[in-house]
Parts: C-alpha cells; structure tokens; sequence
C-alpha cells in the first residue's frame, strides 16, 4: 500500500516518487537501503512516501512477468521484466491475433494491470515489439494477483500465426504487351507477400478477352494452387465486367465487389472451386498501403472475408494522407 512513513522507518520500502538528495537522483520505485535513509535525514526530511509491499502483495515483475507468461500463445517470446513491464516479441514473420474482448476484460476489470498490445491482425516481422503487460503500481494485491493467474479463460490469449495460403497464381491480362508494367506488378505483390514470407508461384498471361481468361480459369482450376490474383490492364468496375463474368463462367463464385477504402475501391473477392480469388485493384501496383493489402493479407491468414467483412473496412480505409490547402 502507499503511505508516508517516518524516515526511520522507510528501510526496505519502495520509493513512491522519485527524489533529488545532495546531486544524487533516488528514482521512484527503488528499494530504500541504508545509504538512501542516511542522505534523506542529512537533508532533513522527516517523512517520505512510499510503496509497503508487504506478504499480501505480489512485486511488479513478477507479476507481470508470469502475468504474460500465461496469455502468451505460439511463436510469442517474452523478454527481461523491467520496472514492472514484461515486453513481448515476436518469433515469426506473421500475423498477431488475440482474443480482443478477453484482453479488455482484463484490462477494464484489473486496474493494477495494463496490457498494451498492437492491434489484431497486424502483420509483425521476427523480433518485432508486439506487446506488454505492465504493472500500474509497484506491486499487486495477492488475491487480485491470483483471479487472473488461476483462470483457465486467460491462457494462451495473443499468439502469431503463419499463413495458411501456400500456393498462389497470378494472371496478368492486358492486349498491350507491356513488359515493364508486369514487372511492376509482380514486384509490388510479391513485396507484400514477402512480409509473410509467401511469393507468387505461376503468373499466366492473357489478352484482355473473356474467352482467355475463361481459358486461364479453367487452367488453374486443375491445379495446386491456394490463391488466384488477377490483375487487369483495366480495373474491374462492375461485378458483371469481363473478370468476374468469365469467374462465373469457370463455375466460380462473386462473393463481393467494392470496397469502403480508398485508394482499393475496385476490389472483387471470390471463389473458384475451394481456390480463393481476389480481382486485384489497380492501386496495388504502387508500394503504399492500400485496401488490396488488408484483403490479401486476411486472405493468407485463413479469416474469413464476404460483404460484412469488407463494409467493416470503412473504418480506417482511407489510406490518403493530405491537408488541402486555402
């Protein structure tokens, strides 16, 4: 508990706030020894706020240390414990996910513990920070300590997942022969793909005609292939346009066409067979993050994607960045 204390007897207590005695700094939260005290009374002081953590209390690092031990799933890492914060890493190239409505129940029910993550479905790199559990004060109470530590529904909250998307295909359609911009395009997908350590398998060109890529449709229909990419000369701008009408002429499915985000609007989702399909908007042959890349990479991750998924999107699909000026 925190309380003022006599200096006499502040030994072995945890200093509540930091304090400047004769040029020295004795920093909040340090464990009062012999040397503290005799500075403090030199200066005078009579009494002195502090932490008293006694039996009923359980210290910060610990806590916070078996604390995350406990909510921490696979291919999660945890590090040195330091003034009550544990951080996490991750030890993968992947996607974080959590249980989000057990982690604020923690957080809005325990005030003592604070665990700051990033946020679900972030794509997080090998030895990246994704996370903490802090302990607020310098100590918990015992039987709060104990609520969470014993509760089966608080293991293995957070953990980071691989794709589940191994194979994919890209077709390229286009009536100009345009090296340079397929390049582009294979490039800039593959870049993204990279950061989950997945690449473009088969890139199959074709003219911009229904009859050809009905023809690469049924071709990859055949094969083992996990995700079809396709990518256009023109943007798909209409769920009858040339894409998806051959798409349903493969005996595939439409699943849903546009999207509330900006740059990636001209975005389609499908099926062909149990073959994910996504109509590629043009955005996605420049680097910057864009609509395409939260589709993609729910996608690879095996989240379910259909119409609610992508009207959810609004939230954060702006991906423009600007103040107009005047």
């Amino acid at each position: 508990m925190f309380r003022n204390v006599i200096i006499e007897k502040a030994y072995n207590k945890i200093l509540a706030h930091s304090l400047k005695v004769s040029g020295k700094k004795i920093k909040k939260g340090k464990v009062l020894n012999k040397e503290d005290i005799d500075l403090m009374k030199n200066l005078g002081l009579k009494e002195i706020y502090v932490f008293d953590n006694n039996n009923n209390y359980i210290s910060e690092n610990e806590a916070s240390k078996n604390i995350a031990k406990l909510i921490l799933g696979k291919n999660v890492k945890l590090e040195k414990v330091v003034n009550g914060r544990a951080d996490f890493y991750s030890n993968i190239n992947g996607m974080l996910k959590f249980d989000f409505d057990i982690i604020t129940k923690i957080n809005f029910e325990y005030e003592d513990v604070a665990i700051s993550l990033l946020k679900s479905e972030s794509i997080v790199k090998k030895n990246q920070l994704i996370g903490n559990v802090k302990i607020i004060p310098y100590a918990i109470k015992k039987n709060k300590y104990d609520k969470i530590i014993n509760k089966n529904l608080y293991s293995n909250l957070l953990s980071v997942v691989k794709p589940s998307i191994k194979k994919i295909s890209l077709v390229l359609s286009s009536n100009d022969s345009d090296e340079k911009q397929s390049k582009k395009i294979i490039k800039s997908i593959n870049a993204r793909l990279s950061n989950f350590n997945l690449i473009v398998d088969l890139v199959l060109y074709n003219k911009h005609t229904k009859e050809d890529i009905l023809n690469s449709l049924l071709k990859l229909k055949k094969i083992n292939t996990d995700l079809i990419l396709f990518y256009g000369s023109t943007s798909i701008v209409d769920k009858n346009d040339i894409f998806p009408n051959s798409l349903k002429k493969a005996s595939g499915k439409v699943l849903a066409f546009g999207a509330p985000t900006d740059p990636g609007n001209l975005l389609m989702i499908g099926t062909l067979g149990n073959k994910k399909v996504i109509g590629v908007p043009g955005c996605a042959k420049s680097p910057l993050r864009n609509g395409f890349d939260d589709i993609l990479e729910k996608i690879c991750f095996g989240i379910k994607v259909d119409k609610k998924t992508i009207s959810f999107m609004s939230n954060g699909g702006l991906y423009k960045n600007f103040i107009k000026k005047g």
